[in-house]
């Protein structure tokens, strides 16, 4: 083995008469009255990459302390790069620094920034599950649920009351206040499985009986209802309904009252709640330094068309119904004119998620990291599906899941395949920032390769 100069120089390398072996010895000949002289190994040796391992095992840590432990028994050349491709290749440690997926925050939605008359593009969800006794016998309770439904241009707010696992007649109730809208998303509640317990038989019901009801209801009127299945466990996919759950909720808990309601105290409660919503400022201004006046925007200025409960009945001539549907409209353009002033700038920006990372791709070998998994126990699967949107960014995956070891072997014969005699993979909807990437595709050869040598 030939030593460049530099490196006899530094290191102080011999070779000692009875081995043989090149050793070196630095500036500590001597350490704690022992010699302090080590073997010099070469990079590509693979008793180098077996000493790295070894010193690796130990105590799993990282680059500069699996290095430190190599160099107690030998100066291995290049070392440094060594240690960082067994660190690398460890599973375990792959394990304790594996983190979620994160990926750019996506456009908005044309729902979002055009604008529309309220509820014309509405979206909702559920919340609850409510105990409401009934108003004569207070011994009797019964379990009912919260909808919410929010507009997507205006941020309007509608909160009604759902009975008896029935969201069609509070549908039709929405319908005869707010209008037909033009189009309807709704989560049927796949991203409530194991947060939400309660709801499960609710949407369980929904899913199989009300969601055909609806549809025709919506189709006869015009709507065209899309009942989107976002992935499990990812309320951020319906942020504007989940932000309007949230301030609904915040409403009723303002509520001193102690105890179950009634059916028609909770409906009564969900109402002032939706009307408190509505009279937010969606955006803010100072008009005048001088006068302090601050002019602000509210979804009630586009459904009342003006910012609360009392005001103004508007400048108009009563004994006209054309100069009263003019000042409607004339109103409904103001809204549309001061939101794009106030509140459409701050849509430009990005609050958080602002990079691009890798794309999740088919093969990759993920965890999951669902909010209810236990510490240490996320489940492993492959990845068979990748979503892009329009701008190339993968925001779905579906995985498919490594069947769970059986305990005997008689419960693997009844859960065996008929068709191929292997135990059959559960293939779940994922948002990737829900799941852990592993062992990328890209690596998975070279990983094997580095274990198998």
């Amino acid at each position: 083995m030939s030593l460049p100069t530099t490196t006899i120089n530094r290191l102080v390398v011999y070779k000692e008469e009875d081995s043989g072996l090149l050793k070196c010895k630095g500036r500590v000949p001597v350490w704690d009255g022992v010699e302090a002289a080590v073997p010099v190994l070469p990079h590509g040796s693979w008793i180098s990459t077996l000493l790295a391992r070894e010193a690796h095992e130990r105590s799993h840590e990282g680059v500069a302390g699996t290095l430190l432990q190599m160099r107690k028994k030998a100066w291995v050349l290049q070392g440094r790069r060594i240690a960082k491709k067994v660190v690398d290749s460890c599973v375990l440690c792959r394990k304790e620094r594996a983190r979620r997926c994160r990926q750019v925050m996506s456009d908005l939605p044309p729902e979002r920034t055009t604008p529309a008359l309220p509820f014309a593009y509405t979206t909702l969800d559920l919340f609850g599950p409510f105990e409401v006794r009934d108003g004569k016998r207070r011994r009797v309770s019964m379990k009912v649920w919260g909808v919410v439904f929010c507009s997507m241009s205006s941020r309007a707010v509608h909160a009604d009351v759902v009975e008896d696992q029935s969201l069609l007649t509070t549908y039709m109730r929405f319908t005869a206040l707010r209008g037909h809208p033009s189009r309807l998303w709704s989560d049927p509640g796949t991203n409530f499985v194991g947060a939400r317990p309660a709801l499960e038989e609710l949407y369980g019901y929904l899913s199989k009986v009300d969601k055909v009801k609806l549809e025709e209801e919506a189709a006869s009127h015009g709507t065209e209802w899309s009942w989107k299945f976002h992935p499990a466990d990812s309320p951020h996919r319906n942020g504007a309904a989940e932000a309007a759950v949230k301030v609904v909720r915040r409403a009723l808990r303002a509520n001193d009252k102690k105890g179950p309601f009634t059916l028609v105290e909770l409906q009564t409660l969900l109402y002032l709640a939706a009307n408190l919503a509505n009279e937010r400022p969606i955006e803010a201004r100072i008009q005048a330094q001088e006068d302090d006046v601050i002019e602000y925007l509210s979804p009630n200025s586009l459904l009342l068309g003006r910012t609360g409960p009392k005001g103004d009945s508007g400048g108009f001539k009563w004994d006209y119904p054309f100069q009263r549907f003019q000042a409607v409209q004339g109103a409904v353009s103001e809204f549309w004119r001061r939101w794009s002033q106030l509140a459409g700038p701050n849509l430009f920006t990005r609050p958080k998620w602002h990079t691009k990372e890798r794309n999740v791709a088919v093969g990759d070998l993920v965890w999951l990291a669902d909010q209810n998994a236990l510490r240490c126990q996320y489940r492993l699967g492959r990845v068979v599906q990748a979503v892009a949107d329009s701008a190339g960014v993968v925001r779905d995956v579906r995985v498919r899941m490594v069947p769970a070891c059986p305990a005997s072997p008689g419960k693997a014969k009844t859960r065996e395949n008929k068709g191929s005699g292997k135990l059959p993979g559960v293939v779940l909807h994922r948002d990737v920032r829900r799941i852990v990437v592993v062992l990328p595709i890209e690596e998975q050869g070279t990983f094997v390769a580095s274990l198998d040598k």
